[in-house]
């Protein structure tokens, strides 16, 4: 039976539609527009939305699946669609399995196995012997469900080369972490993202500070030297330039980075955090990722460096680079679903009203993950993934916390 959300606002991705209304049936929306123009047909199951809002579902564009155990969490937070940055072929199938038979999850896109040269440096990841063989395994992959692929920090120059040739000539697109080959680089020979902040911006170090990891931990790594950075030269110009240019989209992942390490107490989006996670989070496997050896002056640098990223990623923004909203979850810290709030927060904080911010989790990540007819926008044929909130989000970020119901694939949740 088709079904209208009425009584509502729409905010489309794009546009406010007032009064509006959402039709769908089954997994796929049918119309959407004014709701003082239209009539239904008797068979038409109406949903009164009571005066709310209703927005597309968000969309988190860096998730590691395998390591979330509460995938729940993500619905409930109004996120419909994740983006998986590594995890095992097997760990996919059975979470897109779950979703088909209907489990509370959202769908995962998939950036396949990271690919690195010579030695993997993550246990998931895979190794190029050769830049021949990448055809190959671009092809395996494809076929075990990739949606694109990731290049990651091992990768040398001619297999980055060889992946982003493959993939642009499968139409697929490609991101990378990369702290040793240059971003510019990687733009020039066509990487369609960048993930985290100190990856675009690594490049403009004049040296890197290395940090010894048996004293400290590696999370230390991320902020070094960073702190340091100038906005007005005319190195962040290029790069800045360039990331335009070639219409990367860059998602920062400034949550990851956010310290003193806020998760011990409470989750800065402010909700409780489930015991689980405070459990899970002290495991020694998440010792990287710890301030364990740091010392007052590491937080100070840390701090200094996270208001660094801010600043480039606030520059960014004026210069028109494709910002897109995600999160590294669940890193210590970074709770499933909450975290994309807490990320759209911090894109506030640089300068972002809160529609581009919420355009972030929607249309320009629905545009990374080249799915624009599919997810990030109420449209005819898109899934009916939505999110019905009772305040206003482009008015307060914050308001995108007042979810009143959750639609995924057409049926509350």
């Amino acid at each position: 039976m088709p079904r209208a959300l009425i009584n509502v606002t729409v905010w489309d991705g794009r546009q406010v539609i007032h009064p509006g209304f959402v039709l769908w049936e089954g997994e796929r929306i049918s119309d959407v527009g004014r709701a003082d123009v239209v009539r239904f047909s008797s068979n038409v199951r109406l949903i009164d939305g009571k005066g709310g809002w209703v927005i597309p579902g968000l969309i988190d564009l860096h998730v590691h699946v395998d390591e979330v155990k509460t995938p729940e969490l993500f619905v409930r937070y109004g996120v419909t669609s994740v983006r998986d940055m590594g995890s095992s072929p097997r760990v996919i199938a059975q979470w897109r399995e779950a979703w088909r038979k209907g489990d509370r999850r959202p769908y995962v896109y998939w950036m396949g196995r990271n690919i690195d040269t010579g030695k993997p440096s993550w246990w998931e990841a895979v190794a190029v012997k050769n830049p021949r063989d990448v055809p190959a395994l671009l092809e395996h992959m494809r076929k075990l469900g990739a949606d694109g692929f990731k290049l990651y920090v091992n990768a040398d120059l001619p297999t980055c080369e060889a992946v982003i040739d493959y993939a642009r000539w499968l139409g697929m697109p490609t991101t990378t972490h990369h702290e040793t080959i240059a971003a510019s680089q990687l733009m020039r020979l066509g990487i369609s993202g960048i993930e985290h902040a100190h990856c675009l911006l690594h490049e403009l170090l004049p040296n890197r500070p290395s940090v010894d990891e048996k004293r400290k931990s590696d999370y230390l790594r991320l902020f070094a030297g960073f702190e340091r950075l100038e906005m007005d030269t005319e190195r962040t110009r290029r790069l800045m330039e360039l990331a335009y240019a070639t219409s990367i989209v860059w998602t920062p992942t400034l949550s990851v980075y956010d310290i003193p390490p806020w998760w011990r107490q409470k989750h800065p989006a402010g909700v409780a955090l489930p015991p689980e996670w405070q459990r899970e989070w002290a495991r020694p496997y998440w010792d990287f990722l710890s301030t364990r050896g740091w010392t007052a002056a590491d937080f100070r640098m840390a701090e200094r460096a996270v208001r660094v990223f801010k600043q480039f990623v606030a520059e960014a923004r004026r210069q028109g680079v494709l910002i897109g909203a995600g999160t590294d979850t669940p890193a210590p810290g970074v709770l499933p679903g909450a975290a994309l709030h807490h990320e759209l927060r911090l894109l506030v904080q640089c300068g972002f009203t809160p529609e581009e911010a919420l355009r972030a989790a929607t249309v320009v990540a629905a545009r990374a993950l080249r799915q624009e007819s599919r997810i990030g926008s109420l449209q005819p044929g898109a899934r009916a993934d939505m999110v019905v909130l009772s305040s206003n989000p482009l008015e307060r970020i914050e308001n995108l916390m007042s979810i009143q119901a959750v639609y995924l694939r057409g049926q509350k949740v």
